[in-house]
């Protein structure tokens, strides 16, 4: 009587198991390192897209500069007709000059009467003004500077954020004055 066999030894189903654990543990181990690679790209963007959108709508505002009031070295502050309602606002960015503050935008209109104050960038490591005259000759550092000589304005921006450090430089005409 001839006896056949339909079925897995143990030995066999523990090779099979091992060899897919094996497996799935170098599926799982890619896709960890895979999303922690997504994570990092994420969080980099972050700080990029956050350092663009202020740089931008500093750019933007101080080029609607009609009048520098105030020029220091971590803060300038200028009136605009932002909403083009004929009333001018005072606009200021600000920077407390401690690492880790916040740069803050400060908004304040007549009519509405109204102030406002928002952060515009996280964990600033240097928000630094300089200001050049007419000649695009630097002025001397703040305070020595007179508001109503600035003509151009240039702002350096450092932010850090998860071991990631941006620094941009950029230099802003106002059209207004």
């Amino acid at each position: 009587m001839s006896r056949t066999s339909k079925g897995f030894t143990l030995i066999e189903l523990i090779l099979v198991i091992a060899l897919l654990s094996i497996l799935l543990g170098a599926i799982g181990l890619t896709f960890v390192v895979g999303l922690r690679a997504w994570d990092t790209g994420i969080l980099s963007g972050g700080i990029k897209k956050e350092a663009s959108y202020s740089l931008r709508i500093i750019t933007e505002e101080l080029k609607q500069a009609t009048r520098i009031t105030a020029a220091g070295l971590n803060s300038i502050t200028f009136e605009a007709d932002l909403d083009n309602n004929g009333e001018n606002e005072t606009i200021s960015y600000s920077w407390s000059g401690v690492i880790g503050e916040n740069l803050k935008r400060t908004s304040i209109t007549i009519t509405p009467p109204a102030t406002v104050t928002t952060d515009l960038a996280r964990n600033i490591q240097n928000a630094q003004f300089q200001y050049y005259n007419i000649n695009n000759t630097l002025l001397g550092p703040p305070p020595a500077v007179t508001a109503s000589s600035v003509r151009v304005v240039e702002l350096t921006l450092q932010l850090q954020r998860e071991g990631e450090t941006l620094q941009y430089l950029v230099k802003i005409r106002p059209r207004g004055i």
